[in-house]
């Protein structure tokens, strides 16, 4: 079991599209940083390269798994709980609502 699994009430709303009931149990369970990952999805901010995901918000953030690059993750939640990049990826990964690269991201960052 993942330290970041989604609850029950997101994994139901996100089988039926990004719609409002979406929207409203990432609103309920995580507040501002569920709003922003709905954003994040409905907007495809959401890249799956072959090593690991990104998420484009005011920067790109590296999400890993249960761990992210961005400074909300590292500093304010002390990798304690999951940031809006993370609940972005988790969501995006169960509607398979992302932009998918054949490459891996570490050799993008260098071209």
């Amino acid at each position: 079991m993942k330290r970041f699994d989604l609850p029950e009430e997101i994994v139901k709303a996100a089988k039926k599209g990004m719609g409002y009931e979406l929207y409203r149990a990432l609103l309920f369970e995580y507040g501002k940083r569920g709003e922003k990952a709905f954003f994040y999805i409905k907007e495809g901010r959401v890249k799956k390269y072959r090593d690991f995901f990104v998420v484009i918000g005011e920067h790109e953030y590296i999400v890993d798994n249960d761990f992210c690059t961005c400074r909300d993750f590292q500093f304010n939640l002390k990798t304690r709980r999951p940031c809006a990049h993370i609940i972005a990826v988790k969501t995006a990964k169960l509607m398979h609502k992302y932009d998918e690269y054949d490459e891996y991201y570490v050799d993008f960052m260098v071209k």
